[in-house]
């Protein structure tokens, strides 16, 4: 995942001196009514960013979706990234729970910081929760970068694997198993990395770099311990628990980030 913003309430040092970031909107699609125009502007978007893939590569991983969040300049209305989702059923799985495993997601970098895709998919999951509210929601991404890690670790109260605490033995066999299922070859569940070669599709150089300040982040830090080949196109296996309590308490987060700004 390319960034859009790490934090849902992030904003900019100093939005007096700085000129305005140009916004964007989300719009959900099922995956199966997107236009051919639509497909060439993603995977054209995809490949300003991702190294080692191709077309029928992408139009494939595309398809096992279900749905796309687009995001659209708000302006113009152009395509200025995506995410895409699929809905998955953890019954085979042994578990009474709702999956959402999150695939392919890319934002043009001047619209990096804009929150627009976090507010989307954290609705996305509020609703999903709200259809079977006694059941657990579970939120299943892969990380090769460091932002789309701080992305679920700075707006999910449960989430893991995580800096404060080892992973809860329940969590880890959600995830062993579900991991293990989609990626078998691939995932290394002794250190919960799903680890390819070197012609794995990766971010390109310098999209995504850890700097000397970025690494004071002791989450940072945690992710490259826990990912120490993120930059050859490793990825993180990751979960996240949604809540119906969880748009009260970004709404809560919001309003006393505004009392202290």
């Amino acid at each position: 995942m390319v960034e859009t913003s790490t934090d849902l309430n992030s904003k900019q040092a100093n939005p007096v001196t700085r000129a305005p970031r140009p916004s964007v909107f989300a719009e959900f699609k099922t995956v199966p009514t997107l236009s051919s125009v639509e497909i060439e502007r993603m995977y054209a978007i995809f490949s300003k960013y991702y190294i080692n893939h191709n077309r029928e590569q992408f139009t494939s991983d595309l398809f096992e979706k279900d749905q796309v969040i687009l995001l659209r300049d708000s302006s113009k209305r152009t395509i200025q990234g995506f995410s895409t989702l699929l809905k998955v059923d953890l019954k085979p799985y042994g578990y009474q729970a709702t999956g959402i495993y999150s695939g392919d997601t890319v934002l043009e970098k001047e619209y990096w910081g804009n929150k627009a895709l976090g507010v989307a998919f954290l609705k996305y999951l509020w609703l999903e929760k709200v259809k079977t509210p006694t059941l657990p929601v579970y939120w299943f991404l892969i990380s090769k970068g460091y932002k789309t890690y701080l992305l679920m670790a700075n707006n999910f109260k449960t989430h893991f694997p995580r800096v404060e605490k080892s992973t809860p033995i329940q969590y880890k066999n959600i995830m062993d198993k579900f991991y293990g299922h989609r990626f078998a070859k691939n995932y290394k569940a002794e250190h919960g990395t799903i680890e390819f070669d070197h012609t794995a599709c990766s971010l390109k150089e310098k999209v995504a770099e850890i700097s000397d300040d970025l690494f004071k982040n002791k989450k940072i830090q945690f992710f490259a311990k826990m990912n120490p080949r993120w930059d050859r196109g490793d990825e993180l296996a990751c979960i996240a628990e949604m809540t119906l309590w969880m748009p009260l308490q970004y709404f809560i987060k919001k309003t006393f980030l505004k009392k202290k700004t």
